[in-house]
């Protein structure tokens, strides 16, 4: 097994919006040329759960819940919702990201065509996307199961 060295990654956050049809926002990333979910940096002293929240809200405007409900660590005095998975990406021209992959489910939901950074903004059928960095089957079938909480 091999060693992962922390101190080089890019922390990430990224989400699947979830509508109520079941299609997935996601937005087209000018540098790779694809279409990801919506996502950015995490800032220092954030947490992921805070970081996609804030760059849903700057990207898109949406409102929307996690997809899992939060749990209480710290005898109950801190809260965390765990991501659907954690991944590491290698990202050209740009060290790796260790990305904490969130799905939403999105509350309100209002046409918008680009996001804040001016990167065009879609929804998709998940059995339809296409990417260069294949979506996890698995993080898909959520994504359609999602219809199913409140």
């Amino acid at each position: 097994m091999s060693e992962i060295n922390w101190k080089d990654k890019c922390w990430v956050t990224t989400m699947f919006l979830v509508r109520d049809d079941g299609k997935v926002l996601l937005t087209h990333n000018k540098n790779l040329n694809t279409w990801i979910p919506v996502g950015g940096h995490i800032n220092p002293g954030e947490t992921p759960e805070q970081a996609i929240s804030r760059e849903i809200a700057e990207e898109t405007g949406f409102d929307f819940d996690f997809f899992h409900l939060p749990e209480f660590e710290n005898n109950g005095t801190l809260k965390v919702i765990k991501p659907h998975r954690i991944q590491i990406e290698n990202v050209p021209h740009h060290n790796q990201h260790m990305n904490f992959v969130f799905i939403g489910k999105c509350k309100k939901w209002h046409e918008k065509e680009t996001t804040d950074e001016k990167e065009e903004l879609m929804v998709f059928k998940t059995r339809i996307i296409r990417t260069k960095r294949p979506i996890p089957r698995k993080c898909l079938e959520n994504c359609i199961r999602i219809n199913k909480f409140n």
